[in-house]
């Protein structure tokens, strides 16, 4: 740590990690996701102009680094000023997706300690880093990022220079430091995943040959709904809403040879006061707020309640391979559909093959009324008392971390 020399380079060539796509295929998938990105509540102040973001953004990151708490979680790979404290080499290679706000790039980190390139050596880490994009002020991205993230940040750093550190299971997409890049962008170090679950589900679908059945087996589909339902309950312990929660921001480990195949980790949690969700996964009360033009007036719309909501869409997502509405007479009349998810509770059309059990909690997710629908801890209970294949996996979990595997936040 401390002021060592440190740089970040530009990668000519792509890594052995980075997937053999040309720069027409990956603008193509880009604008293929362009239909999930999120709709931020303020852009006004973005891109005002290169320079000036670039000098803002330095002095805001020193004052973050000097945060007495989790000014640690600030790190700077550029080693080019000695009041900044860096933390090692990053290579940023290939852009392999976007969205409204940043933009992804495979990364290969080289830290000064050695121990944590041993321990990403023998777990296999890779990373990426999730760049904003250039005109983007750190001044107003502050805001959106939640304490539960840096304050976890803390905790796991204390556990991690424990003589007897907790292992700890992982729920979410691992956010490693808030990093500020040689050209003055602010970007998060993050570890990478194989794709995220939208991805998947699509190319499922795809190859699926019976019209009757969503993408995954029972056992595989309820695997998935009940790690992410993990996930929104460790962001809600750590007091983080996510308002955003659907299958594009669901990322994706894929194992070969063991089970479960697939492992999905809740993901875009670490701006999530920028935004204001996406379309029909968005709760009523949100939607009507939204109608209103109130939503700066009442931020306490986002809730965990909300979450709920966007829950059970991501959930009808898995089980059924469809988007919300996706094909409703009226999908393309927005406000005339709003109108009646709004005012007379209109859901999607869930298929007679997704069991009765799990038909009931997906209405109980969509509940009109906030305080009707579950908390993810009661999500969590009907999961593991109505699925053989969450039973299984909780028994696993209990056996590797303790009977509290799920409680590992203090907050």
């Amino acid at each position: 740590m401390g002021n060592s020399r440190s740089c970040i380079r530009q990668s000519g060539e792509a890594s052995a990690s980075t997937p053999l796509n040309t720069e027409s295929s990956v603008q193509e998938q880009i604008e293929r996701s362009k239909v999930h990105w999120s709709t931020l509540a303020d852009q006004s102040s973005s891109c005002e102009g290169d320079g000036e973001a670039e000098e803002s953004n330095k002095q805001e990151f020193m004052e973050l680094q000097r945060h007495p708490t989790w000014g640690g979680f600030f790190r700077t790979f550029n080693g080019e000023d000695e009041n900044l404290y860096d933390s090692g080499e990053l290579v940023v290679g290939e852009k392999f997706a976007e969205g409204g706000q940043a933009e992804l790039f495979h990364a290969k980190l080289t830290s000064w300690n050695p121990k944590d390139n041993e321990r990403i050596e023998r777990k296999g880490i890779e990373h990426v880093v999730k760049v904003f994009k250039k005109g983007t002020f750190l001044r107003d991205l502050k805001s959106q990022l939640p304490h539960g993230l840096l304050q976890y940040h803390v905790e796991s750093i204390e556990n991690y220079r424990s003589p007897t550190p907790k292992l700890i299971p992982k729920y979410s997409c691992k956010v490693y430091r808030g990093i500020l890049l040689k050209n003055g962008q602010f970007a998060f170090l993050m570890e990478k995943e194989d794709f995220d679950l939208r991805s998947l589900i699509d190319r499922k679908m795809g190859l699926r040959s019976d019209g009757d059945c969503g993408p995954f087996s029972k056992e595989d589909g309820e695997i998935m709904i009940y790690y992410i339902a993990l996930g929104v309950e460790w962001l809600h312990n750590c007091d983080i809403i996510h308002r955003d929660l659907k299958a594009s921001n669901i990322l994706v480990k894929e194992f070969t040879s063991t089970w479960p195949k697939w492992v999905c980790y809740v993901a875009d949690y670490e701006c999530s006061n920028a935004v204001i969700g996406t379309g029909f996964f968005r709760a009523p009360e949100i939607l009507q707020t939204l109608k209103e033009r109130m939503i700066s007036e009442k931020p306490e719309v986002f809730s965990r309640a909300s979450d709920i909501y966007a829950y059970g869409m991501t959930c009808y997502e898995v089980l059924t391979g469809k988007l919300p509405f996706e094909d409703h007479p009226l999908r393309n009349k927005t406000s005339l559909l709003t109108h009646q998810v709004i005012n007379h509770d209109l859901r999607p059309e869930i298929p007679k093959y997704v069991e009765d059990w799990a038909h009931n909690l997906l209405n109980r997710c969509w509940q009109s009324d906030p305080r009707a629908r579950p908390s993810v801890g009661e999500i969590l209970d009907i999961l593991s008392t109505n699925s053989a294949s969450v039973k299984r996996r909780v028994k696993y979990q209990k056996e590797k971390f303790g009977e509290n595997f799920r409680y590992v936040s203090k907050h």
